[in-house]
């Protein structure tokens, strides 16, 4: 199962929203076996080897983006689905490095 998370700084109100709508998204284009979750910037060093998609509502910081690049972690901007503002690149890269994970 691919996973994706989400970090915002507090981990509640911005990206729990940006979740509902990648999770939207994901139903709407059938695509099944993605776990979506969300988290706060604090945590995420933590738990972010976890995961395979990075979805940044918090602009990552040199320890975050060092981390994604350690464990191969793909990073996409998370801003214009949080803000439903042109999403369409957002969810493009998601679902590039969500083929990429199968050609593996």
């Amino acid at each position: 199962m691919a996973k994706i998370i989400v970090a915002c700084g507090s981990g509640v109100a911005s990206s729990e929203a940006t979740v509902g709508r990648i999770n939207t998204f994901l139903e709407e284009h059938n695509v099944k076996g993605v776990q979506v979750d969300a988290t706060d910037f604090k945590q995420l060093p933590s738990v972010l080897p976890d995961y395979d998609v990075y979805v940044w509502i918090a602009q990552p910081n040199q320890e975050i983006e060092q981390i994604a690049k350690d464990h191969g972690i793909a990073v996409v901007n998370g801003m214009p689905i949080f803000m439903n503002v042109n999403p369409e690149k957002s969810y493009k890269e998601i679902f590039r490095a969500l083929k990429a994970m199968q050609k593996k």
